[in-house]
């Protein structure tokens, strides 16, 4: 399913993970040349400024090829804009399915480009020829970008992909009248929940490999949005604006009491769970919630003015970062101020068998013969090929 070249993919993770471990002097740059040169990698990947400039170069193509196209038929634009838009994105994916298997580009700019763009022009010319509501609009968003994150990896996409999941659902709820409105909150919790758990059970699969930014990425995504679907701040300015309830300043929303316990309570259960499951990603997401918390409080009662608050804060935790410093300059309990490899299914690799399995065969484990004694098929020095 996916556009990349599979076995280039592979030897990019175990080149990933022989990085990591070179970081970390566990292996010399004797051994970590050995392994990049048992599992060469010919994608074009260039570094961040020219992948960027590329993007902008081919972005800025695409869109005046458009703008020239749209002037070939600009007496009858208004009726077959939404064609034309779904014609170029055609020609635009074309062009990058191109220069994937062809080019062997992968995040080089010029890919991310024609990924954006065909993705975009798609959507707007399928939207404006079917005038599509809101709820079908997150249904053709949906599908676009779950094709796109299957075949192209692409982690923005795969945040796309998982918002429109939740468009969906919540879009879905509010045409079940009030009561559907009124469990927009709890059903948006219940299915960030459920995806969080099966991220986390698809990265202990050999999937993780090819998908492992996306999965990162969405399991993020569902931390974020467990949360903020039960902030109090939130779902009472979202539903005086989406479904005019028309609160007074000092009205307080049904069960208002309930999203005042989910404001304050979800970012210690992420920091504590993060503390005990030593995953990084939920303890950051857990302390830049806390600065939601502080938000929330604030914004319906003014304990003290927002600056004295935000230097408080920034005291306290300048206090927090030299003790935590200082006392984990040494390990303890698993945890230490160094920066260390990711501690998932990717960060398993046993690089030191790898090393004595090269060291061994003396070829790639990618290779296409059957070399076996002298000879390349069978043993006592046969010289055959087979």
């Amino acid at each position: 399913m996916i556009a990349y070249n599979s076995l280039w993919l592979h030897n990019l993770f175990i080149r990933e993970q022989a990085a990591v471990a070179f970081h970390q002097n566990c292996l010399d740059k004797e051994e970590c040349e050995l392994i990049n040169s048992k599992y060469p990698v010919h994608f074009y990947t260039p570094n961040l400024f020219i992948r960027i400039g590329l993007f902008i170069l081919t972005t800025v193509i695409l869109i005046f090829s458009f703008g020239l196209l749209a002037l070939l038929f600009l007496d009858s634009l208004d009726k077959i804009v939404g064609g034309m838009a779904i014609f170029f994105a055609f020609l635009s994916y074309a062009a990058l399915e191109y220069m994937v298997q062809a080019k062997n580009h992968l995040q080089s700019g010029a890919d991310d480009a024609l990924l954006w763009i065909s993705a975009c022009s798609l959507f707007g010319g399928t939207s404006y020829l079917t005038n599509a509501g809101d709820l079908a609009n997150c249904i053709i968003i949906f599908i676009i970008a779950l094709y796109s994150t299957l075949r192209f990896a692409d982690r923005v996409m795969g945040a796309v992909l998982y918002i429109s999941l939740l468009g969906i659902f919540f879009f879905v709820c509010t045409r079940f009248g009030p009561l559907g409105k009124a469990i927009v909150p709890f059903v948006i919790m219940a299915i960030s929940a459920i995806i969080y758990l099966l991220v986390n059970k698809a990265k202990r699969l050999k999937v993780n490999q090819l998908y492992s930014n996306c999965l990162v990425v969405v399991s993020l995504a569902a931390l974020l949005s467990f949360y903020f679907s039960g902030n109090y701040y939130v779902v009472r300015e979202l539903s005086n604006t989406v479904f005019n309830l028309n609160l007074a300043q000092n009205e307080s929303i049904p069960f208002g009491w309930l999203f005042w316990i989910f404001t304050v309570v979800i970012p210690l259960f992420y920091l504590v769970k993060g503390i005990q499951k030593k995953d990084i990603v939920m303890i950051r997401v857990a302390l830049l919630l806390v600065a939601a918390i502080i938000f929330t409080v604030h914004y319906y009662y003014t304990v003290a003015s927002i600056e004295a608050i935000m230097t408080t804060a920034g005291v306290l935790l300048m206090v927090v970062s030299y003790g935590l410093t200082r006392y984990l300059d040494t390990p303890k309990y698993g945890f230490t101020i160094l920066e260390i490899a990711p501690q998932d299914a990717t960060g398993k690799l046993q690089i030191e068998s790898l090393l004595q399995v090269q060291s061994l065969t003396g070829k790639s484990a990618g290779s296409d013969g059957n070399n076996f004694g002298g000879g390349s098929f069978g043993g006592g020095g046969a010289s055959g090929e087979f």
